[in-house]
């Protein structure tokens, strides 16, 4: 079951109230093998309200959320490098027994988890705060020399659905997917560039 809270806690209204406000990005990754839940660019061991224990890398980097550009969806890169070391498991031979089947079409959450002190990095008040959720794509690795090796993550951006047919529509469900909500706005959506009938009585 996924760690992450995606409402507006009391407490995380407070926190983003406080003249100082910081924030970790936690990743949780749904494969096959089970839940895989880090810190980006930070060090160390996180363990949130709920107990649940995220690691952290500063060896771990995301790129940027690229926006949609002449009908493009661009998707977004979770990297990992590292020191190949020979008496411990090869984590690239560990990708290659799972296969790209272990993440293609699950999910992955990128989550905030506000502090308003240092305390609350040790002692945190309020869940892990849901961005966004996308689905994962590909995994794949490259080796850098005799020792360094790299893991790549290719994860949907949030864009994914321009590279739809311009006359496309969007619905309830692309909506849930993109947000995680259950907002039914999109239901009022018209469903053609002209209308016989005056809106609102306007002739």
């Amino acid at each position: 079951m996924t760690a992450i809270s995606g409402s507006m806690t009391p407490e995380i209204a407070a926190m983003l109230g406080e003249e100082v406000v910081a924030r970790l990005v936690l990743i949780e990754l749904d494969t096959k093998q089970g839940f895989v839940r880090l810190v980006l660019g930070e060090d160390g061991v996180f363990i949130d309200a709920n107990g649940v224990e995220w690691i952290g890398s500063k060896l771990l980097n995301m790129t940027s959320i690229d926006f949609s550009i002449g009908g493009n969806a661009p998707g977004i890169e979770l990297s990992l490098s590292y020191i190949f070391d020979p008496d411990r498991q090869d984590l690239v031979s560990a990708i290659k027994s799972y296969g790209v089947s272990a993440v293609n079409g699950r999910f992955c959450r990128i989550a905030y988890q506000w502090l308003s002190d240092i305390e609350g990095f040790f002692k945190p008040v309020a869940s892990p705060f849901l961005l966004t959720k996308r689905k994962m794509r590909n995994l794949g690795y490259s080796y850098k020399g005799s020792q360094t090796r790299q893991v790549t993550l290719t994860i949907e951006g949030p864009f994914v659905l321009r590279s739809r047919p311009v006359s496309g529509r969007y619905t309830d469900a692309d909506q849930k997917r993109r947000t995680d909500s259950s907002d039914p706005s999109l239901e009022f959506m018209p469903n053609n560039a002209t209308d016989a009938e005056p809106l609102f009585g306007l002739a």
